[in-house]
């Protein structure tokens, strides 16, 4: 809101007030930069990790096409998010070989897997840091130790910044997105951090901002909520992963404590501090989500983007979980300012719910 007032102006305009948000935006890109082992060339801003993995997937893809002379083979999972499959589909109708690879019974893709789909140099894999479903961590540092050769790598990082510490494999990405709403920042604004290397061709042209990779009137404001927020999430790292692990805990003991019988999905051993992921068998998962929402329960059952759809999820039906399941499940995501007591009546209020649901599906 402070820039908003005291930096108004289009930073592309060169009056003194153009010039004064310009130094905003380059101050929050240079921030930014710093907070990601990076330097402010290589930092873009977008609207959003949607725009930033569009951009880096199929600019990077383009791109090769465009040295090579040919189409480059595409490596990802079925773990991956929308906005990083639906690019994928789309340079496969361009005519790039895509090869998607299998998933276990919490959404981890395989190291090994992606080691052995890796046949030339000219490849572009896709390799998310964390799922966003199950919240299970994916094998990053094993895929960048284990490829020996150069290979284009864009990294999902998404779901696993602010919740987990950087380390230095991801920096190793060729590209690298992040959203602002995921860590604390307004909505409507993303980050892609590219490598020094990058062969990047755009998807949007026109104004010639951001050295013509994304065109477009950057926001100022918006940039520099994205720095601050970035900044204050990897300070409060530690405190945040702690009470999302006592708020999981408390919401899982609950739901036991009621007679609850459910299915966990995620992963504790090796997944986010703060999201759960349970299945409800024999439950009509038609039901649920509305039920969840009439009574009060921001959960969802997917990612939230697509969450609307009354489908299975894609991901769940990869590692192996039949339909019905699948719909009858949900993820449960606690943030920085989720504390113990309220997750204890918000599963005694889920719980209570399922309950009913149970009753009316005896019937």
């Amino acid at each position: 809101m402070r820039v908003s007032r005291d930096a108004p102006a289009n930073p592309s305009a060169t009056h003194r007030s153009g010039r004064h948000a310009q130094a905003v935006l380059e101050d929050a890109r240079a921030e930014v930069a710093d907070l990601l082992h990076s330097v402010p060339r290589n930092i873009l801003f977008t609207s959003g990790a949607t725009e930033a993995n569009n951009l880096a997937i199929l600019g990077l893809a383009r791109g090769m096409r465009r040295m090579l002379g040919e189409p480059i083979p595409l490596i990802a999972s079925r773990a991956e998010h929308p906005s990083a499959l639906a690019p994928l589909r789309l340079l496969q109708q361009e005519g790039f070989p895509l090869q998607l690879l299998p998933l276990d019974a919490n959404a981890a893709f395989s190291a090994d897997d992606f080691v052995q789909a890796v046949k030339t140099e000219g490849c572009l894999l896709v390799a998310q840091w964390a799922n966003n479903e199950t919240g299970v961590l994916q094998p990053i540092e094993a895929i960048a130790s284990q490829c020996a050769h150069p290979i284009l790598w864009h990294c999902d990082a998404v779901q696993g910044a602010g919740k987990e510490p950087f380390f230095d494999a991801l920096w190793q990405s060729t590209s690298l997105s992040l959203s602002g709403h995921k860590l604390g920042a307004p909505k409507g604004v993303g980050v892609l951090r590219l490598a020094e290397d990058a062969i990047l061709d755009p998807i949007a042209v026109g104004g010639g901002q951001q050295r013509g990779l994304r065109s477009g009137t950057e926001s100022p404001a918006l940039a520099a909520s994205f720095a601050h927020a970035l900044r204050l999430a990897l300070e409060g790292l530690e405190s945040y992963r702690r009470s999302a692990k006592a708020c999981c805990n408390m919401f899982l003991q609950t739901l036991r404590q009621l007679g609850l019988e459910f299915q966990e999905n995620h992963c504790s051993s090796r997944g986010l501090s703060n999201t759960l992921h349970l299945s409800f068998p024999n439950l009509d998962g038609r039901l649920l989500l509305p039920a969840c929402d009439a009574d009060g329960l921001d959960l969802s059952a997917g990612a939230a983007c697509s969450s609307g759809a009354a489908l299975a999820s894609p991901v769940l039906l990869a590692c192996g979980m039949d339909k019905d399941l699948a719909r009858a499940s949900l993820r449960i995501s606690f943030g920085p300012q989720s504390r113990p007591e309220e997750t204890q009546e918000a599963a005694q209020r889920l719980g209570k719910l399922l309950l009913r649901l149970y009753e009316v599906a005896k019937r």
